[in-house]
């Protein structure tokens, strides 16, 4: 798959979206958005910083397709956007041609020849234009958090990672999102902000630095937190655009962004925001039985993330007797170990139920001094061969 390039389509019929997946063969990854908002559409295409748009025509509405391929076309003279339709017709073969569109495909259309025809336009497209439109998020870093049981307690382990990064790194920007929020409440903290996700996802406009800034409290000096539990009418298959535009917002106001994704919704997060992570640390406990489950999800997950997305393995309540060989468990979950952390039961409830982090507890706890030995080591593998190779030492060393 060439990641470095994201398709969009502008479909609102099932099968037209379905045929396109099949077609592509996964060769690109591709951003589906309903036709019934031209702003989101548009915010899409931002967000993605594609170089290629396909717009499905309606047989019974032709009209409105057009109008989306000409505000398209007259957004962004660098992009490409083509039709796509079920049957061939020309009179609307030339009015689309007529609106800006450079081709028109037909659905149902061999494969290999669509993959051909698109690669051909993406070819002939400067990629220094279109990078130009692509957010500069180089900088940015988006760390999902995800388990393969909800018995595993990915919440705590975010907060305290987000924590964590912030006394590793105090100049950055960071922002904790909880998938597992509650009533406004980020994490397990003491916290209440007027701003949630879903009121961002809801009102898309309002989404900038000035926002950020005065509805979105720092609860330490560039830390914020933000409740990410949303309704399930925003967990739909046409959300995901919505969700895919907000998160590339947020990328452009933060420099690094933890995310607690809820193993109940992992898929739809990943599978919206994937292509946006840097890293998607894996939590278990040491079971054989959430190892194997780990690997089949994230198998599951490879045409989502990023081409560059590092996958790490973190063991909690980990304890040595008794559980099975770290090299085992790696080798089961089928991506780099990064650390374990203990069960420190005391720690844990003392930090939840007083609302606070493990760090303003009176006593520094075993858990907390692990996690950043972990995430100094983490901080410091810029690159996959130098992570590789201290992850392996750790190993046998563990």
């Amino acid at each position: 798959m060439n990641r470095d390039d994201i398709l969009v389509c502008v479909a609102d019929d099932i099968g037209i979206r379905t045929w396109l997946e099949r077609a592509l063969d996964g060769m690109w990854p591709v951003e589906f958005v309903a036709s019934s908002d031209l702003s989101r559409v548009s915010r899409l295409v931002e967000a993605t910083g594609s170089r290629f748009v396909m717009v499905a025509a309606d047989e019974n509405d032709a009209e409105k397709a057009l109008r989306i391929i000409s505000a398209l076309t007259k957004s962004r003279e660098d992009l490409a956007v083509v039709s796509l339709a079920r049957r061939v017709n020309q009179d609307f073969l030339l009015r689309s041609m007529r609106a800006g569109a450079r081709d028109c495909f037909i659905v149902s259309s061999d494969g290999e020849e669509l993959r051909s025809r698109i690669q051909q336009f993406l070819q002939a497209t400067p990629v220094e234009v279109a990078a130009d439109s692509r957010p500069a998020n180089a900088r940015n870093k988006i760390t999902l958090v995800t388990s393969s049981s909800p018995v595993v307690d990915t919440r705590f382990f975010a907060q305290n990672l987000a924590f964590t990064t912030n006394k590793l790194f105090p100049e950055a920007r960071i922002l904790a999102l909880d998938t597992s929020s509650t009533d406004r409440h980020a994490f397990y903290l003491d916290s209440n902000n007027r701003v949630t996700l879903e009121s961002l996802l809801q009102n898309p406009e309002s989404l900038d630095q000035a926002m950020i800034e005065t509805a979105l409290e720092e609860y330490a000096p560039n830390l914020r937190l933000l409740a990410g539990n949303l309704s399930p009418e925003a967990l739909g298959d046409d959300r995901n655009a919505d969700l895919f535009i907000a998160v590339s917002q947020l990328m452009s106001m933060f420099d690094y962004i933890v995310v607690n994704v809820d193993p109940v919704v992992a898929d739809f997060w990943v599978s919206a925001v994937g292509l946006h992570a840097k890293d998607l640390v894996m939590v278990i406990q040491p079971i054989v039985e959430q190892a194997h489950e780990a690997r089949r999800q994230l198998d599951g997950w490879r045409d989502h993330l990023a081409r560059d997305c590092r996958k790490s393995l973190v063991l909690d309540c980990y304890e040595k007797k008794g559980s099975p060989a770290l090299g085992e468990l790696e080798r089961a979950v089928g991506v780099d170990y990064m650390g374990n952390l203990p069960l420190d039961w005391t720690s844990r409830l003392m930090s939840i139920n007083a609302g606070i982090p493990l760090h303003k507890l009176p006593q520094r706890s075993q858990y907390q001094k692990q996690l950043e030995a972990i995430m100094r080591r983490y901080a410091t593998g810029e690159n996959r061969e130098g992570q590789s190779l201290t992850k392996r030492k750790l190993l046998r060393a563990g």
